[in-house]
């Protein structure tokens, strides 16, 4: 045709040499994983035809079979392919029903077969092709590495799914299988502040804190290199290395020089701190990897050897906790309920409908147990919330969590990206979902109109009759109208402190423990939770 060029390709009938192997390994959230078996790919600098093609065809079937809605597979490619545009918004690509059509200005340079709408492998090596074809009239996606191609296209394909489906690239990838399952290296969590990389958190027990490093030492150089102009992300990899390798780490604080040589070992990432608060144990859980439940099932222990006799109760804080591994947060509901549901997750493939329940004696024999949970307490953090409170076990204080009430899988790509894929929706052992209005609290402490807690008892008899209703309700919303929804989605929120306020929160449960009265009559209100009656899910 003339004044342009013009590539027409018809996808054949090969298959992608190797499709995806998707074996369900583990949950995040609910930790599942798609499990490729496959060839080793190419450079993962260079973009490669095959490659890409067995990357999509992982990817796609996974959404296909496991999202928890029915998904149309060749809108879910064109979307995917639209997103070459938010690389380079001269490229563009079209659905002409028989043919998808990659164009540069509008001018067509590739015209590609579709096949049968069902037909995953083949969507992949059109996807492979057509991007293939962009790259050769686009010097922006020919210089871009495959893999801010597949984030450009995953993202497009998942955009109008739901907001928890993603793809992260395999660096991220990597990132959070080592949060989740642990890592070699020193045991330290970093952060950066102009231009600096401070040590935040130096992991109990790690190697670490056996070499001596300080939380608030600033790094300056890896193994007698500056690391100047490396963030902390940068300078995380650095002191990764096998177990039994020496790392030298140079800290400064007040000018002063120290050198640490540093055994790397086996760590995971440390997300249960614990404090004694008179004699109440206080156990702050900021997110959940494969390790949380184990961990404060010991600390618990440690604590209840320390306080001895004199223990009056348990906090549990999961505020700001946005979650983490499922199954650890199952066995974390499990510490403390004897027996009965724990969750209910159910979507649309049939191994995503699931019912976990308690199997272990009450690690704290009963002791009064308080949880501290707010707006930004999400996924599983919500399950625990919602599984003492509707099991009769907790008081929960502070505000509505914020009700993601979704499980998601992982789909472990070749290129060792990962695809989270939403598949079942959550449910209490009441048996309300978990979204879209997450858990409210027993006690709202936005509603408390004394701050001070000089009348302590009238506010734990003032919250105890507002939980009744406001429990109630919650049990039911998705059967109330519009307006009584937006309403109940408007009470219960985070309480914004004035200057020099005390940590609320904390502060009435400390108080509730101390004064046993007033925790009865506050577990009295919670106790609606588990006297409610149970929806047929």
């Amino acid at each position: 045709m003339s004044g342009k060029t013009q590539l027409r390709a018809k996808v054949t009938s090969r298959r992608v040499r190797t499709r995806a192997a998707m074996a369900v390994c583990g949950l995040l959230l609910a930790l599942l994983a798609a499990c490729a078996a496959q060839r080793p790919l190419s450079d993962p600098m260079v973009f490669n035809r095959d490659d890409a093609a067995e990357v999509f065809s992982a990817g796609f079937e996974g959404i296909t079979s496991f999202y928890l809605e029915e998904t149309d597979l060749p809108s879910l490619a064109v979307a995917g392919l639209a997103g070459l545009s938010t690389l380079d918004d001269s490229i563009s690509v079209t659905d002409r029903e028989e043919l998808i059509v990659v164009a540069r200005n509008g001018h067509e340079v590739a015209a590609l077969s579709v096949p049968d709408a069902d037909d995953v492998a083949r969507w992949s090596m059109l996807m492979a092709a057509a991007v293939d074809s962009g790259r050769q009239v686009s010097d922006t996606l020919r210089e871009a590495p495959p893999e801010v191609l597949y984030d450009a296209i995953f993202k497009g394909a998942l955009r109008d799914l739901d907001r928890f489906s993603r793809y992260t690239t395999a660096a991220a990838a990597n990132r959070n299988r080592a949060h989740r399952r642990g890592y070699s290296g020193v045991g330290i969590l970093l952060f950066e502040n102009h231009g600096k990389v401070y040590i935040e958190e130096v992991y109990e027990d790690g190697p670490a804190a056996r070499s001596g490093l300080q939380v608030g030492d600033s790094i300056v150089a890896i193994d007698g290199t500056t690391i100047d102009g490396l963030d902390a992300v940068a300078v995380s990899d650095l002191l990764r290395g096998p177990s039994g390798s020496e790392v030298r780490v140079t800290t400064t604080s007040d000018e002063i020089h120290r050198t640490a040589v540093v055994t790397r070992a086996p760590v995971i990432e440390q997300t249960v701190f614990s404090s004694q608060k008179g004699n109440t144990a206080y156990f702050e859980i900021r997110s959940f990897n494969e390790d949380t439940a184990a961990s404060l099932a010991r600390k618990i222990g440690q604590a209840a050897t320390q306080a001895g006799p004199s223990m009056n109760g348990i906090i549990l804080d999961f505020r700001n906790n946005r979650g983490g591994v499922l199954r650890d947060a199952i066995s974390i509901a499990d510490l403390f309920i004897q027996d009965g549901r724990i969750l209910l997750t159910k979507g649309r493939h049939p191994r995503s409908v699931k019912e976990f329940t308690a199997h272990n004696p009450d690690i704290a024999v009963g002791m009064p147990l308080i949880l501290l949970i707010n707006h930004s307490s999400a996924s599983a953090s919500e399950v625990v919330a919602g599984a003492l409170q509707d099991s009769g076990r907790a008081v929960l204080i502070g505000g509505r969590t914020y009700g993601k009430g979704t499980v998601q899988m992982i789909v472990r790509l070749p290129n060792e990206g990962e695809l989270i894929i939403t598949w079942a929706r959550m449910y209490t052992p009441s048996g309300y979902p978990i979204g879209p209005f997450g858990v409210y609290p027993t006690i709202c402490t936005d509603e408390i109109e004394d701050p001070s807690l000089q009348h302590v008892a009238s506010t734990a008899r003032t919250a105890a009759a507002r939980a009744r209703e406001l429990l109630r309700l919650r049990r039911i919303a998705q059967d109330l109208d519009d307006s009584i929804q937006q309403a109940l989605l408007g009470r219960c929120g985070d309480r914004k402190p004035t200057q020099g306020e005390e940590d609320l929160d904390l502060a009435l449960a400390l108080r509730l423990l101390g004064e046993r009265s007033l925790f009865d009559r506050a577990f009295e209100a919670s106790l609606i939770a588990s006297q409610w009656p149970a929806k047929t899910q």
